[in-house]
């Protein structure tokens, strides 16, 4: 009888741990641009919550804290304040999400919280390696290249990382789709407008009334999905650029605007609302039907989610992505321009690395289109042409050493 007690006992201790571990796999995280208290419109603190129960889980920034300490994305230095005819200027030491946001994206390989704040034109990102997590700024450079940055149609409000492991972000109009690498010597590219699909008709991804604000997801197949404020859809393809209208969310209140989205565990879309703190809704991705995920009392509003899922993640691309282990940063050697509506493009040298080296052009299969020899001996732009008619989209051009060892790699985008 006590080998059947015990017997029983561990049984029921192995069902209950089962259970626990199960749930702790089917929560949903995600980290999100929120007030600090429930039911504020302030988008100025970053919350890492369960929206399986609405609980904070990690608190990352809270915008009441002052021991925080700001740094150089590029060099790693510490940003000091500035200080003019005797007044401390806030500067770029200013509060990180002091003039709100509405855009974030988590780099689940680098463990970072990338974030663009409203008005301020700037890409930002919180390292969630550390206890206390650090803060870099891309200072002095802004993310885009617009006249007006207060503009709300240019504010970014989208952002999310794709799976080929780049960040992606979207200005309101959709007339500034960003990319940014990730990894160490960060590239930037404005890939410029998307294009509506033939098929969108009156729903045009640049209508203010149908697709601004929201944000964005991306799937393993390399799509990137912008789910606006108004709970449209449309499903992007990045290298054509070409936005096409899916679906209208069904079973969303009318006052619900649909300006967090994550994918969870079980492939379904998860929204929340920055002007309600009504609840989170879980969305079917198939369907795009809503139904309300049952969390008892307030929950926080938030502007913007993010987290590591994709959305169809047994979906396989029909080529291969190219991600930022393709590229190869050079500080010496450039590409201009890029994208690029002709066929010629140069390769720029700033003098400091003379010699034999051989350019090449290839597609994303890894072909080799194109092969040049190029003699560098100080400061040279070198014109690279190659045939019309190439298809538009994505292709590597790469820059050998003597010795054929790849010295520069960029992306270059054919328009």
């Amino acid at each position: 009888m006590r080998y059947r007690f015990l017997h029983t006992s561990l049984a029921t201790c192995m069902l209950m741990v089962t259970v626990q571990v199960s749930a702790q796999q089917n929560q949903t995280t995600a980290f999100a641009i929120t007030s600090s208290e429930k039911g504020n419109y302030n988008w100025t603190d970053v919350k890492q919550i369960d929206l399986t129960t609405g609980t904070v889980t990690r608190s990352i920034f809270d915008s009441k804290q002052t021991n925080f300490t700001v740094y150089n994305a590029r060099t790693g230095k510490e940003l000091k304040s500035i200080t003019k005819n005797g007044v401390t200027m806030s500067g770029n030491t200013a509060q990180p999400v002091a003039s709100l946001a509405a855009a974030c994206a988590y780099d689940q390989r680098h463990n970072r919280l990338y974030y663009a704040p409203l008005f301020m034109n700037q890409l930002r990102y919180i390292d969630l390696d550390e206890s206390t997590p650090r803060i870099y700024y891309f200072d002095n450079e802004p993310f885009m290249q617009v006249t007006d940055a207060s503009n709300e149609a240019n504010h970014i409000t989208r952002m999310v990382i794709g799976a080929d492991g780049d960040g992606y972000a979207l200005s309101n109009d959709a007339n500034h789709l960003m990319r940014f690498t990730t990894g160490r010597k960060p590239v930037i590219t404005d890939l410029g407008a998307l294009e509506d699909d033939g098929t969108n008709g009156e729903r045009s991804v640049h209508a203010k009334s149908t697709a601004w604000g929201g944000d964005m997801v991306a799937d393993a197949a390399g799509n990137l999905y912008v789910i606006s404020a108004y709970h449209n859809v449309f499903k992007v393809n990045i290298q054509s650029k070409v936005a096409a209208w899916v679906a209208e969310i069904q079973g969303l209140p009318a006052t619900f605007t649909t300006n967090g989205a994550v994918v969870d565990t079980e492939g379904n879309l998860i929204v929340s609302s920055a002007n309600t703190a009504e609840g989170y809704y879980k969305v079917d991705m198939h369907s795009w039907n809503a139904s309300r995920i049952g969390i008892n009392g307030t929950v926080f509003n938030a502007s913007d989610l993010a987290n590591g899922n994709l959305a169809f993640p047994n979906e396989k691309p029909s080529v291969p992505l190219l991600g930022s282990r393709d590229i190869v940063v050079n500080g010496n050697i450039g590409l201009y321009p890029n994208p690029v509506v002709t066929n010629q493009v140069t390769v720029n040298f700033n003098g400091k690395e003379s010699g034999r080296y051989t350019i090449l052009l290839v597609d994303i299969t890894g072909k080799v289109l194109l092969e040049k020899i190029a003699v560098v001996n100080g400061k040279q732009g070198i014109p690279f042409l190659f045939k019309q008619g190439l298809a538009k989209g994505p292709y590597i051009v790469k820059v050998l050493s003597n010795s054929k060892k790849t010295v520069f790699a960029d992306k270059l985008v054919i328009e």
